[in-house]
């Protein structure tokens, strides 16, 4: 074979390695574009799912925030509402064309947090009144104000911080509160009845008696009056007057007008007496009795504690005496007197149950007392009763907790004691007890109210 034939052939081979060589890596190089396509429209086909998904989950976050049965609020650090639920605008009487350029200060105009101009101070304000007490007044787009439930907390989305809270409309739980507050109230009363009608019977009973008394002895001075016009209109010295003078001594001797001169003004004391009797627990009942009010009043607590005192009267005085310790320079102050004289009644005829419980053979003792300490007016209420058991007592201002049998207790009369004095009045309620020696209530009310309209609502 020739050089030049040998050469030749050497190139043929060559170009057809390289011919073969381009044919796999052209294989190849389909086989992985297949393989990238492949892998592609995987990730498309799960980026189209995934996006339906987050569109499904966005609808769905969406419905959940509109037919949320309380109402949300998302609010930024400067207070600007971003959004608010159906519920939220039905709370504030808001149309949705309202809602543009709305700030939560307008919703909740609280002068303790909206009156800072700094952003980061008001988030710190807004958190701390929310965390301190949950219910605040809101105020309506017709000016209304309203009871609310305000919750806030804070989430982040990005790199920025945004604010959620969940607001619920108390009017209609706080007007319930109100029912029940006086329909155990009026219970209370209806408990008393049987008790209250013995002590109006007692001064009743001789106030007729009395005037009984005195319509007969005024007819024995009625003939002695009648005798002594026919004396004076008669000759001193005829026979007809001596006649009728012999007439009046036979009066005084058969009537015994000495002790009838005598017993006419003890009787008419005694008659007064006992209409005042009357007239002060009529008064008293018609403290206990009336519905209440939702404005402070300045009141006299002493005064207050006497008539709680004289209502509950039966219910202690077969079981205790009362001694009374008042301040006479208690300054009056800012209450709901209703709600107070209900938590008073309360906590006495609860120690005088304590006393009946111990089984005396003699009179327990009841001590209330009244005092300034510090800011604060304090009462007193203690008995010698049976004292609380220590393992009950985290649990005494529960609400329908009881001890009593079935029947003879509800278990809400330290829960309502409770809320009169600490969420209505701001005030403090403690207690110090002995087992089988007794337990005192100590009562700490505010001589100066905080906000009175804002108690007063919640």
């Amino acid at each position: 074979m020739s050089t030049s034939t040998a050469g030749t052939n050497d190139s043929a081979d060559a170009l057809t390695r390289m011919l073969e060589s381009e044919r796999f890596a052209r294989k190849q190089a389909e086989t992985l574009l297949e393989e990238k396509s492949r892998l592609l429209y995987q990730a498309n086909l799960e980026l189209i799912q995934s996006s339906k998904a987050l569109e499904r989950e966005a609808k769905r976050t969406k419905a959940i925030f509109d037919t949320a049965a309380e109402g949300i609020i998302i609010f930024e650090h400067d207070g600007k509402i971003e959004a608010l639920n159906e519920a939220a605008r039905v709370i504030f009487g808001l149309e949705c064309s309202e809602c543009t350029e709305l700030n939560i200060c307008s919703l909740l105009p609280q002068s303790s947090f909206c009156e800072s101009d700094n952003s980061e101070c008001f988030i710190h304000n807004l958190m701390a009144l929310t965390s301190e007490r949950s219910e605040i007044l809101g105020q309506r787009s017709d000016g209304a104000s309203i009871p609310v439930e305000f919750v806030v907390s804070a989430f982040h989305h990005g790199d920025r911080t945004s604010y959620s809270g969940i607001v619920r409309d108390l009017t209609r739980r706080k007007a319930l509160e109100s029912q029940l507050a006086h329909a155990q109230k009026l219970e209370s009363v209806g408990q008393l009845a049987a008790g209250i009608a013995h002590e109006l019977n007692t001064p009743i009973q001789f106030v007729g008696d009395n005037t009984r008394f005195l319509k007969e002895s005024f007819q024995v001075i009625e003939e002695i009056l009648l005798s002594i016009d026919q004396i004076l209109l008669a000759d001193s010295e005829s026979e007809t007057t001596q006649k009728t003078i012999d007439s009046i001594k036979q009066t005084y001797k058969t009537h015994d007008v000495n002790f009838v001169r005598e017993e006419i003004p003890l009787a008419i004391d005694q008659t007064l007496q006992g209409a005042d009797s009357v007239a002060r627990i009529v008064r008293a009942m018609k403290v206990f009795s009336h519905p209440g009010t939702k404005e402070f009043q300045e009141v006299d607590l002493n005064s207050s504690l006497e008539s709680t005192i004289t209502v509950s009267r039966n219910e202690w005085k077969y079981c205790a005496s009362v001694e009374t310790h008042l301040s006479p320079n208690l300054p009056r102050i800012m209450c709901l007197p209703g709600e107070l004289n209900q938590a008073f009644l309360n906590l006495i005829v609860n120690g005088a149950h304590a006393i009946q419980a111990k089984k005396l053979d003699s009179l327990g003792k009841l001590t209330i007392s009244t005092r300034v300490e510090d800011d604060f007016v304090i009462i007193d209420i203690e008995d010698s009763g049976t004292g609380i058991p220590v393992a009950i007592r985290d649990r005494i201002f529960d609400p329908f907790f009881t001890t009593k049998g079935v029947g003879k207790g509800t278990g809400q009369g330290l829960a309502i004691c409770y809320n009169i004095v600490v969420n209505m009045h701001g005030g403090k309620i403690t207690f110090d007890s002995t087992e089988n020696q007794g337990t005192t209530f100590h009562l700490a009310l505010p001589i100066a109210q905080r906000s009175t309209s804002k108690i007063a609502s919640e």
